[in-house]
């Protein structure tokens, strides 16, 4: 990211310039992380899809498949909107959230149901992480004057919101209701 190092004065035009500058280019640079956090997600569920027993679990993630390509082809469109080749950018904080992910589904390799637990619980924070992101995005956005991009960027965090609301909070409690002694939901 070009620019962010730089320290800004705020007090005159030339730095206002400057400023905003610095705040397109981190515009551009966390879309970027938000492109590679799709690609990721992407890929992931590739690997553990097969390996969901519960087939109303496994719908829901299925469903939540076809939003994230959603939400790819909208950053496309902020890429193209922006005159911006279309790439993602390795996200640490991502990639920390996704690695913690994988442990806490590896501590219930041979455990199917709380496994599906762990799943649904690392799928809750990534779309908590995805929500913040989007959502800081689409006030990034309005701020840049970019708001065919606004509203793309939103609408991709309401869906995240509805996502966790309507599926992922119903079945973690239905999971746990199920299999866990003495939980009401």
């Amino acid at each position: 990211m070009k620019n962010l190092d730089k320290n800004i004065d705020p007090s005159s035009k030339e730095d206002n310039t400057k400023s905003k500058s610095v705040l397109e280019d981190f515009f551009i640079h966390s879309l970027q992380e938000m492109y590679f956090a799709e690609c990721e997600i992407s890929k992931e569920f590739a690997l553990i899809e097969g390996q969901i027993i519960s087939e109303n679990l496994k719908k829901i993630l299925e469903n939540h498949y076809s939003i994230l390509l959603k939400h790819k082809i909208r950053l496309e469109k902020i890429f193209g909107l922006k005159d911006q080749s279309i790439e993602g950018k390795n996200c640490e904080t991502f990639n920390a959230l996704l690695s913690e992910g994988k442990k806490q589904l590896a501590m219930f390799a041979d455990d199917p149901v709380n496994w599906e637990i762990a799943l649904i619980l690392v799928s809750q924070k990534l779309a908590h992480y995805k929500i913040a992101s989007y959502g800081g995005l689409a006030h990034l956005a309005i701020k840049l004057n970019y708001y065919k991009a606004a509203t793309l960027l939103a609408v991709s965090a309401q869906e995240e919101e509805e996502f966790i609301a309507n599926h992922l909070n119903r079945i973690f409690d239905a999971f746990l209701a199920s299999h866990v002694e003495g939980y009401k939901n």
